[in-house]
């Protein structure tokens, strides 16, 4: 499995198996644990920004954070959408 196979999957039929979404809830972990040793974000092409409501231009970790937030909302809408917005300031990687 790799995150933006999982993500184009989700944007053209927006579902993803609870095995799928383990897997990008790992990996979004596993970004954010170790976003210090990240140089830069790979953009999504537009046309999934645009799909999940995100920013053209937007990163795939991104990307990633909002098919969670879609399929498996937390307390707050968007939580790791923001949250993970947060993190890309923080450590520069506009």
């Amino acid at each position: 499995m790799e995150l933006t196979e999982l993500v184009k999957d989700y944007v053209v039929t927006e579902l993803l198996s609870s095995i799928e979404l383990d897997f990008l809830e790992g990996e979004l972990w596993e970004i954010t644990q170790h976003i210090s040793e990240i140089n830069t974000l790979t953009i999504a092409p537009a046309n999934i920004c645009k799909k999940l409501e995100l920013e053209e231009n937007s990163c795939w970790q991104l990307c990633c954070a909002a098919v969670l937030d879609y399929s498996r909302p937390l307390s707050n809408e968007k939580e790791r959408v923001n949250n993970f917005k947060k993190l890309i300031i923080q450590y520069k990687l506009e």
